[in-house]
């Protein structure tokens, strides 16, 4: 009994230690995955490490990203390992992020939100883009940032050693299916965007409350704009599913949890054709085991 007594006491004492003493993210925290990913101590003989570096987790991301988090945790954030280095006392610091997600398509979605119009460096064959404040690239399943805190330009070119170092220790660049889902005729370069929920569809269109797709978190759906000859610009959705019942279950959910903004001018149990409040016009049609979306039409579809 005191034994078992002691042993609770212990246990208590070491949650307090963590939840109250812990100074810093990192502390009382699984260990850093991918350390071995960092570059070493004097890298380029010039780029020394500054400080111990910081481990992020699901629990503390917000911690690091604030308003951005949301984003990560629901395509699929496993870890962040950041580690700052510099060169010299009064050098300016260049600090890697290594965002490790639960696959690369998680990753690349990531990429993809972030990174803009890209501008590539052809030292650097990674997919990426790089000026003189940050380089950011996709891998596998990671997302990395490094950024250069000074901004000077000279800095550059180590950016790109940074990337080049990180992306060789990383495993080949794995398959992203869901983009496949989008029909490259037409489609606008650099439009490209994947989602698994409320947020990601948000980030784009208001299409109804919370997750209205039924992406879950774990099924992937393709969005990009298109130039198509009689309707204009327009932004397509397309989201695959398990079986014709789970895809007819996600329309009747679109249908039923639809923006109040948007009124519906056909509905069926497979076409729900609406008008916004721009007097755009949008389609979301079920075919088998997929639904497809067509946003900002100038006209309503035949």
């Amino acid at each position: 009994m005191r034994a078992a007594l002691r042993w609770c006491v212990t246990l208590l004492l070491l949650v307090a230690v963590c939840v109250v003493g812990a100074p810093a993210p990192g502390m009382c925290q699984t260990t850093a995955l991918d350390a071995g990913l960092m570059p070493p101590d004097r890298f380029f003989e010039t780029w020394a490490k500054s400080g111990a570096p910081k481990t992020f987790t699901k629990a503390d991301l917000y911690g690091r990203i604030d308003g951005g988090a949301e984003a990560f945790l629901e395509l699929g954030f496993e870890q962040l390992l950041v580690q700052a280095y510099k060169s010299g006392s009064a050098s300016p610091v260049i600090e890697a992020e290594i965002y490790r997600m639960t696959d690369a398509t998680a990753a690349r979605g990531i990429y993809l939100s972030k990174c803009g119009v890209e501008k590539r460096d052809a030292a650097f064959k990674e997919r990426h883009t790089v000026n003189r404040y940050q380089l950011m690239f996709q891998r596998d399943r990671y997302f990395v940032i490094v950024t250069n805190g000074s901004g000077t330009d000279t800095l550059r070119p180590a950016l790109v050693r940074f990337g080049v170092a990180l992306a060789s220790k990383m495993p080949t660049d794995g398959a992203v299916p869901a983009l496949a889902l989008l029909d490259p005729k037409d489609l606008v370069h650099g439009s490209q965007r994947l989602m698994r929920g409320a947020f990601g569809l948000q980030a784009m269109y208001t299409l109804g409350d919370g997750d209205v797709l039924q992406l879950g978190g774990t099924l992937t759906a393709a969005a990009g704009d298109y130039k198509i000859a009689g309707l204009g610009a327009v932004t397509k959705i397309v989201a695959a599913y398990p079986s014709p019942a789970a895809a007819a279950a996600a329309m009747k959910n679109i249908q039923a949890k639809l923006d109040s903004y948007l009124k519906p001018t056909l509905k069926t149990s497979t076409r729900l054709v609406f008008v916004d409040f721009e007097k755009k016009f949008g389609v979301v049609q079920l075919t088998q085991s997929k639904i497809a979306i067509l946003l900002h039409m100038a006209q309503e579809p035949k």
